[in-house]
Parts: structure tokens; sequence; C-alpha cells
């Protein structure tokens, strides 16, 4: 008796897992940064940060889908991307600029500070300073 084998997850199925965490992510972001936000350092801070990492979503759509056309089989024309020295090397080098991009780019939100509440201003002669 010859059992069928087949595989437990196919192409098909992480293509649509992708599609949800990139429809998911900016939502979901949105969604935590209001609520951390709000406990922090106000509400439109905390929509703003969880949205652009909430943006990852998209971006690892995208570079899955880049990374699937070039590791393509084409029985039609032969090509297997899979196989070829090149295609590794742009992958890696894609790969590589992108997350260095978004490395910085996060490094700068993080770094970021939060908007301050304004200072009372109303100081009398004896409380400035330089008096």
């Amino acid at each position: 008796m010859d059992p069928q084998l087949h595989e437990i997850v196919d192409l098909a199925q992480v293509d649509l897992a992708m599609v949800y965490l990139a429809l998911a992510a900016p939502v979901l972001g949105i969604v935590i940064g209001a609520i951390v936000g709000r406990l922090r350092h106000g509400v439109l801070y905390g929509i703003g940060r969880g949205l652009a990492f909430g943006m990852l979503g998209p971006i690892i759509l995208v570079m899955w889908r880049f990374y699937r056309y070039m590791v393509r089989y084409d029985p039609a024309t032969g090509y297997v991307g899979l196989h070829k020295m090149s295609v590794f090397a742009l992958n890696v080098c894609v790969f590589a600029i992108v997350g260095i991009l978004l490395g910085a780019l996060y490094a700068k939100l993080i770094a970021r500070r939060p908007p301050q509440p304004a200072q009372d201003t109303n100081q009398t002669d004896e409380e400035s300073p330089g008096n």
C-alpha cells in the first residue's frame, strides 16, 4: 500500500496568509498604537508609530512576491531561478538593502521624542533664572 504524500502547506496557502498579514498589520498597528499611545504619549503619536510598524505587513508581502518571482520554475522556458547564483546574489542584495533602509527608518522613528506637554511660562521675577 503506497500512501499518497502531499505537502502540509502549499504556496497558495502561504500567499493567502501573506495577503491577510498585509491587510491586518496596518489595522492592528493603528489599534495597538492608539491604545499604547493613550497610556503613554498621546493617541495621535501612538497611531503614527503603530501605523509605521503596521506597514511592515505590506512590505513583507511585496518582498515575498519578489522572492517567489525570482525563484520561480517556468516549465515552458526551463527557467529555474532557485538554481542560479545570480538570483541568490540579487535576493541577498535586495533583502539586505531593504533591511538596512527599514532599520535606519525605524531607528529614527524610535529615537524620536514624543510631543511634550506645554510648560507653564507664568513665572514671577523671583522664580526666573538670572535674578
